[in-house]
């Protein structure tokens, strides 16, 4: 056996996770050393406990005939493989102080060489607006060619992947579980069309169950994948907070979508703005400053222009053949002057429209670089 067929070996070996083969391999200097040695030498090296022990003996000495037909096996459940060191593995994931060694993945595996990655993460009990402004970035990220990166959670990572698949664009769901789980069971059919129509990634073997400690290490994919991270809504404690924290470790930039400062869904997000995230007032914008040369596949124009809903009757009131001030707007509309100026603002924050020096508003004018839309 090679070191290919053995690295594969060991991570379809049940319930030893991939953290501890990773530090055995570490320990041992070679997969194959590792599989060379006694299980004495397996549980003084990682300290393992006698169970996991017992079971990797008990693997090995069962299961070593069969390894060559592991990964036809898994192809034939619509599996892939990528083991560390295969001209697939994803170069950005090298990374990491500890990449996986090997990846399981269901789906067009083309998408890891995809340019224009972006990590979209956010709590899982977001609000209607944490989730209309994750279908706006995620789909004007799709609209650039771009690949939204998530973890398939409820809430913003599922809003996320959504818009990309409604927007016949792409994008990479890693699990915290086997590739045989649905997590949580409640995204099935979502799951279904990722597998179909974008990519499923996991480090864990096919039926692994999802266990607390393999988000943590499910997040350092998510970031390391992505070039760019956008926490959409978070609070004090978030998990997508772990996720910044290993985009900041990589280099990567990391953005934050504003939110209401008396709302405690949103303090670590508002937090991360304090401590010098950059602000995501319009994903085009972000798109265009970020990868250079990247154009929106629609024009962009007043009438295609993503408005949020709670602003598009202020926006619509914003007429560019008679710039009227706010006041004016608040009468017309038999609205709060108080409602017109915070929307005005928000709308104008956004670049969606701008204020003239006389206080009247127009709607913006948006341009993109000239030079040619990246290859895809």
């Amino acid at each position: 056996m090679d070191e290919r067929q053995l690295s594969l070996f060991w991570a379809m070996c049940p319930h030893l996770e991939p953290s501890t083969l990773r530090s055995l391999v570490r320990s041992f200097g070679s997969i194959t050393a590792l599989h060379s040695a006694d299980s004495g030498d397996w549980a003084a090296a990682s300290h393992s406990r006698s169970k996991t022990v017992q079971r990797m003996a008990a693997w090995r000495a069962g299961c070593s005939k069969h390894v060559d037909g592991l990964e036809e096996s898994l192809r034939s459940r619509g599996i892939s493989v990528i083991v560390l060191g295969d001209a697939a593995y994803p170069e950005q994931l090298l990374d990491l102080h500890d990449p996986p060694l090997v990846l399981f993945a269901r789906g067009d595996t083309s998408t890891l060489r995809r340019p224009m990655r972006v990590a979209m993460v956010g709590t899982r009990r977001a609000s209607s607006y944490g989730l209309e402004a994750t279908r706006w970035i995620a789909g004007t990220v799709a609209a650039c060619g771009g690949v939204v990166v998530s973890g398939m959670a409820l809430g913003i990572d599922g809003a996320g992947h959504r818009a990309a698949l409604d927007a016949h664009g792409s994008t990479i769901a890693v699990l915290g579980c086997g590739l045989d789980i649905c997590y949580p069971p409640g995204h099935a059919s979502l799951y279904r069309e990722i597998a179909d129509s974008g990519l499923a990634l996991s480090e864990y073997s096919p039926a692994m169950q999802v266990a607390k400690h393999h988000f943590p290490e499910r997040n350092r994919l998510i970031a390391a994948l992505a070039d760019v991270t956008v926490v959409v809504q978070a609070g004090e404690k978030s998990g997508a907070l772990g996720t910044v924290e290993r985009a900041l470790e990589l280099g990567r930039d990391v953005y934050a979508v504003p939110g209401p400062i008396t709302s405690k869904m949103f303090r670590g997000s508002n937090q991360l703005l304090f401590d010098g995230a950059i602000p995501l007032v319009d994903p085009e914008q972000m798109m265009a400053i970020q990868f250079e040369g990247s154009r929106c596949s629609d024009p962009v124009s007043r009438s295609n222009r993503f408005v949020p809903e709670h602003l598009q009757m202020l926006y619509a009131a914003v007429d560019e053949d008679e710039p009227r001030r706010a006041g004016e707007i608040a009468i017309a509309l038999s609205l709060e002057p108080s409602y017109v100026f915070a929307g005005l603002l928000e709308l104008e924050v956004a670049g969606l429209i701008r204020r003239l020096a006389d206080g009247r508003y127009l709607p913006a004018e948006v341009s993109f670089p000239h030079s040619p839309t990246l290859g895809v």
